[in-house]
Formats: C-alpha cells, structure tokens, sequence
C-alpha cells in the first residue's frame, strides 16, 4: 500500500507548485516529480513485494534518475529481453530528460497447487508528472511523446486441450491524464491511452479445446491519431505481438492566463500467470536491457496549435465551486488517481 508520507510529500509539492511556479512558453520539462514502482503479489495470499521510489521538483540538467529492479525469488525470465537478468523480474525508470522504460518476464515451472505459486502478477509503472500555474497568452498546451515498442508475449501457450484451464495474461500501455483548472475552480480533464493487451481464448473444437492467443489494441481517444503498427510472432506456443513505436504532439487543451495545467504521463507493464511452465512478458522499451527511449517528453505552449493535434479535452468544462483548495484538489487528483492504480493492483489483485 502506498505510504501515506510519500502522498503526503506529493501534495505538498503541488501546493508549492501551484503558490509560486508561473510558467510562461514553458518548452522544457521542469521542475517534474518521477516515479519508479515495481509490485509483485500473489492471489491467495496478496503483496509479496513493492516499491516506489519518487523525486519530486527534479530538473533536467544535471539528469536525475528514478530506477528499481526487483528480481523475483520464483520463476525465470524467458522473455530474450533484458538476457543480463535470469530471474523474474520487475523493472521500472523515469528519467528527469524524458528518458524512460518499463518491463515485466516470469515464466514459473511446475503446477500451482505443488508449487504454491497460486496466481502471480508483475507489475511496473514509471511515471512523469507535471503541474504549472500559466501566466501567457491564450495557448495550446502540447506535450510531444515518443512511445517506444511496446511488446507483450504469453510463454507455453499449449494450441489445444482437453479441458478448461487457467489463462495468461501480458499487457504494455502508454497513458496520459490531465486536467485544466481555471480561476473560478472548473476544470477540463482529458485521457491518452496506447497500448496492447493480450489473453488466452479457449473455444470448444470436438471433444477438445482450441486454445488460441488473443489481443486487444488499447486507445483513447478511438479511434487514434496515428495508425497502429502491430506485428505477430508466428508462434502458437510462445504468441507475442509488438506495436511500433510512435511519435506525436498531444494537444493537451488551450490554456488561458491563471490556468493551472497539470498532467501525468505514465508507462505500465504487467502480466499474470498460473506456472505449469506457463509465463508471460511485457515490455515499453526495455530500461535494463539497453533500449530506453530519450527525449520522450518534450512539453511547448503554441498559439497555433502543433498543426494535427489530438484533442483529448472535454469541449463542454464542468462547473466546480471557484475555490483555491478546489483548484488544488484538482491538480492532485490526477496524481492521486495514478498512484491509486498502484494500490489498487495490491489492495484488490484485479487479474483480467
């Protein structure tokens, strides 16, 4: 569960943002707050290991860096990826220049009931989040995102059987949420998601069972900007898919003077498996295996937009009482509700 001191160190940090940081044509990525989590929890039985580590007021030059790695006591990684890591693992960075990567891999031998392994899942998240009272022009708010491959795989993945099984899981998502808070307290919220989602289907085939990988492309809004590029292994046993990186300018609203515009952008990758030599792997880059993306984050106001935006901003605000501890409460809802997705994987163990 989330510490309530690093929630509490969040708030305050938006609350000095919020009463001394005006920004004007603001076109780098400072100050920030970064955040590295890695959480690994079992379903009976629930954490078995998490970790956060935040920076908050981080500044690019000199770079600093947000990082964990939790190697796994149980199960391997069988991914290809990250080849310097045998052992299971959750990786997580977020860098103060943008650069970035999550990845998860387990692969667990023998069946759950000798194992005790019962249902495990990795996650890892990195996120970037900035808040910025504006004082300019009216302008758009453009965030520039460099997404790097996303890549999610499922490990023994049996094309026929002869009964109901338990299923595996492997997602990688790219996600950006923002609000705009105005001087009387309403407020513009917006949602960016790209990513991937893949699962077993299991379809009745005679007095068998077709067992058979199935995907699912994650956006918001729908349909996307940009198309995406997705690409299959070819392998029935070992099905992974992969999406291409992409690279656009994300028109996060027009922000006008004594807005106050807060964001947060995050990457996740996180998987389940049941073992009996099953596993699965997922991948936004790969940050401790060489393929971090830098520069990913490049933040600019532009009176004439970037040209083909995507508009993510509610057209119509929501009125809200014009209050200063709403326009607060407004800031850190986005970070609290990313945070609280955090908690909610080890409060709830929600396996999909």
């Amino acid at each position: 569960m989330l510490n309530r001191n690093v929630l509490v160190a969040l708030l305050v940090t938006i609350v000095s943002l919020l009463s001394t940081g005006t920004v004007y044509a603001d076109n780098v990525l400072v100050p920030l707050d970064l955040s590295a989590n890695v959480i690994e929890s079992t379903s009976p039985g629930g954490t078995v290991f998490h970790d956060s580590k935040p920076l908050f007021g981080v500044t690019a030059n000199p770079v600093q860096t947000a990082e964990l790695l939790h190697i796994s006591d149980t199960g391997v990684n069988a991914s290809g990826r990250s080849t310097n890591i045998s052992g299971a693992f959750a990786s997580s960075l977020a860098a103060s220049d943008g650069n970035g990567g999550v990845g998860v891999s387990q692969l667990i031998f023998g069946p759950p009931n000798n194992s005790g392994t019962g249902i495990r899942k990795m996650v890892a998240q990195s996120l970037w989040t900035h808040t910025f009272l504006y004082n300019g022009p009216a302008a758009h708010d453009l965030l520039h995102l460099n997404i790097p491959t996303l890549q999610v795989g499922l490990l023994g993945v049996p094309p026929r059987r002869t009964g109901l099984s338990n299923t595996e899981t492997a997602e990688a998502d790219a996600r950006v949420d923002m609000v705009i808070t105005h001087p009387d307290g309403s407020m513009l919220q917006g949602i960016f998601e790209f990513g991937i989602r893949e699962f077993e289907k299991q379809i009745p085939s005679g007095p068998d069972l077709l067992n058979i990988a199935d995907k699912k492309i994650l956006e918001h809004p729908n349909p996307l900007f940009f198309t995406p590029v997705l690409h299959f292994n070819g392998d029935d046993f070992n099905p992974s898919y992969t999406l291409n990186p992409v690279s656009f300018d994300l028109d996060l609203g027009v922000i006008q003077p004594g807005d106050t515009m807060s964001w947060v952008y995050t990457l996740t990758a996180e998987g389940t498996t049941h073992g009996f030599e099953q596993g699965y792997f997922a991948f936004l880059g790969d940050p401790f295996g060489g393929e971090s993306t830098s520069g990913s984050l490049v933040e600019r106001t532009s009176p004439s937009g970037s040209g083909n935006p995507i508009e993510i901003v509610s057209p119509s605000p929501v009125p809200e009482p014009g209050t200063s501890s709403l326009m607060l409460l407004g800031a850190a809802g986005l970070l609290v509700s990313r945070w609280h997705n955090v908690r909610r994987v080890v409060a709830h163990l929600r396996f999909r």
